[in-house]
């Protein structure tokens, strides 16, 4: 139990429990975490622990406990969790459940699903099987990763016969033991990895809808299957739905209004009970004469319970009027992401998706899947060069552009696909730098610095939608003009030099899971932002005074600077705010609170982690207070108890 333990637990727990002395001097730690054991799953008589000695002492009278480590020991709720240690699952065979299940077919379905072998199975008494996959470091709880757990957790259980129910971070497991260990390995996965595997496999998902449930064109739609069920009649409560869904049928097929309406009449005799006639040829009118063309699949599915999907095919449009673009288009997009940094991106390949964005449609992003083909593609072209760093989360991915002819070729080749002319080779693409015509935001400059004007022989057809680089690039017109002035009034006046700086300072506020639109709408963010370029230049030099290190030098270090700024800066903010609420009323202290909490559940929230901080600042305060009341009653209580008995004793000595 205890190697399994500090296998999934690792620094959360501690050896020892620390001394009032210690706790004094040092404070609680912020990474170690709280274990819930339980004797009863369903009466939830539950026991927090914080040191590996005590949860092997519990583990003698205690049967369940939380593979993921809290940071409040009062409750285990959602809400109060600190890290994610492991995906788990609860395979059930209670009530003739999974009848008959063994270890091997548990390990066949984790195969066949795509899933890991796992760190760790653990046999309840009831033959059933708790199945954890150990991470290979701890997952911040943020609220936004406790929601993707637990849609990830809800689909391994689909994937492998689990139950469905037993979904949460927060949820007891049975505590490992040597006679219920049944499997155990070095296994670990990565956070990352079980969201890619979700992923794929809800891509899969849909792939098997189109394969199983597509209609091939809308003469084909009375012939379907689900439409053929939902015609041989529905019951109350489905057959007003019904009734406008087959009516949107018969008008995509290609019947006239009355041929449609005497066919419905005829499929209402199949109802139980039938509608009346004048609400069939209300339907059908309304489905004529509004504005849809064919029927939702989505309400054929739900009417049916079958596989349904459209796919209609039509001939190719231009790349303009269409949502997907193709992988050869996508190509021309990623090579001139990478070229407008330079020629060299890095990054891990989820945040390199995030950034690069279609030619024709700002709004799009490339999918995460969609790029490992590109850059697949590209690389056995031998057009980029990819090296990849690290492994799991912390795995980075640097392209480089390698054979330049190549790749303006390849770029060529998927413009003149879909353009005839020169005035459309200039896509709008907010990957790329904006020149002045399009609206970028140039500076004045001096003399000495030169101009930012696009060369005048530039040749559309060649660079379409980048900057050459024998001249400087036009300032970004998407980036604050503050930080634009940090940089270019100490030497940077190239255009991309500012944009690849501005991502870096995106990607660092993005690790403490603030979003990218809050930082140039937040006055502190923007000064966290230019007082790490001045931090910067002050480490890595800058152009103006001649002591430049070098491109990936400086982003580097920017990146980390911005990182270490704004903890400072969260740091303090919450240092103030506790200083502020111990001199607030318990009024007060429990309206700001109710504050807090409507803060969080707005679509957007600036920085959440903060608010979920102080809130719980807020109810440590509240228990604080509680705690002294209680004390001081009991000392009150202590002291006149003391006095009574004194004034007894000297009646009874008289």
């Amino acid at each position: 139990m205890l190697s399994v333990a500090k296998q999934l637990f690792k620094d959360q727990l501690t050896e020892k429990s620390k001394k009032q002395s210690e706790k004094q001097q040092t404070g609680y730690s912020k990474t170690l975490g709280w274990v819930f054991v339980s004797k009863d799953f369903t009466k939830e008589t539950t026991k927090a622990v914080r040191t590996y000695g005590s949860l092997f002492d519990v583990s003698k009278d205690y049967t369940y406990f939380t593979p993921n480590t809290f940071y409040r020991n009062d409750t285990r709720r959602s809400s109060a969790l600190r890290w994610i240690n492991a995906m788990s699952i609860d395979i059930d065979v209670k009530n003739g459940e999974n009848e008959g299940l063994i270890l091997p077919d548990v390990q066949e379905s984790i195969t066949s699903a795509g899933l890991p072998a796992p760190s760790l199975i653990v046999q309840t008494p009831s033959k059933g099987f708790h199945i954890h996959w150990f991470l290979e470091e701890p997952k911040r709880a943020s609220n936004k990763v406790k929601a993707h757990y637990n849609r990830i957790q809800k689909r391994v259980a689909e994937a492998i016969q689990g139950d469905l129910n037993a979904v949460g971070a927060e949820r007891l497991f049975r505590l490992p033991s040597e006679d219920n260990t049944i499997y155990q390995s070095n296994n670990r996965v990565s956070f990352d990895d079980l969201c890619e595997w979700f992923q794929l496999s809800q891509e899969e998902d849909q792939e098997a809808v189109n394969k199983k449930g597509f209609c091939k064109g809308y003469e084909a739609l009375l012939k379907h299957p689900a439409v053929k069920k939902i015609l041989e009649g529905v019951g109350q409560g489905q057959r007003d739905t019904a009734c406008y869904t087959l009516a949107l049928a018969y008008k995509a097929a290609g019947y006239d209004e009355k041929t449609a309406e005497e066919h419905l009449h005829n499929w209402n005799q199949k109802n139980t009970p039938q509608m009346r006639q004048i609400e069939v040829k209300r339907k059908v009118k309304s489905a004529y004469r509004g504005r849809f063309h064919a029927p939702s699949a989505k309400k054929i599915r739900e009417l049916s319970g079958m596989l349904f999907s459209y796919v209609i095919w039509e001939e190719a449009k231009p790349r303009e009027e269409r949502t997907y673009s193709h992988i050869d288009e996508w190509e021309n997009d990623v090579l001139a992401f990478v070229r407008a940094r330079g020629g060299k991106v890095s990054g891990s390949q989820r945040d390199l998706a995030a950034q690069i964005t279609s030619s024709v449609d700002r709004d799009k992003k490339i999918p995460f899947t969609t790029l490992k083909k590109v850059i697949a593609r590209l690389e056995e072209q031998g057009i980029i060069a990819r090296n990849v760093s690290g492994k799991g989360r912390g795995a980075s991915t640097e392209l480089s552009i390698v054979n330049e002819i190549k790749a303006v070729k390849t770029q060529n080749e998927a413009s003149n696909k879909t353009e005839d002319n020169s005035s459309k080779n200039n896509g709008f693409n907010s990957n790329t730098i904006k020149d002045t015509v399009a609206g970028g935001t140039a500076l004045p400059l001096t003399s000495a610095s030169g101009s930012l004007a696009l060369s005048e022989t530039f040749t559309p057809n060649l660079l379409p939608t980048y900057s050459t680089k024998l001249e400087p690039a036009p300032i970004p017109g998407n980036v604050p003009a503050s930080f634009v002035s940090a940089l270019y009034n100490r030497g940077f006046t190239d255009g991309r030099f500012i944009f690849r700086a501005w991502d870096k300072v995106q990607l660092a506020f993005k690790t403490f899971g603030v979003t990218y639109h809050a930082i140039a709408a937040t006055d502190d963010y923007l000064r966290l932002s230019v007082d790490a370029v001045r931090v910067t230049v002050d480490n890595k030099g800058s152009m103006l005074a001649g002591d430049f290190q070098g491109d990936d030098s400086f982003f580097k270090y920017l990146f980390g600077a911005v990182k270490g700024l704004f903890t400072t800066y969260r740091s303090d903010q919450i240092s103030k705010f506790v200083a502020e609420i111990e001199n607030l009323s318990d009024i007060m202290l429990s309206h700001i609170g109710m504050e807090l909490e409507d803060e969080l559940k707005a679509v957007r929230v600036v920085d959440r982690e903060l608010v979920e901080t102080k809130l719980a600042e807020i109810e440590r305060e509240q228990s604080a207070r509680q705690r002294r009341k209680h004390y001081h009653n009991h000392s009150a209580f202590d002291l006149n108890s003391s006095l009574n008995q004194f004034k007894l004793f000297m009646k009874t000595d008289d």
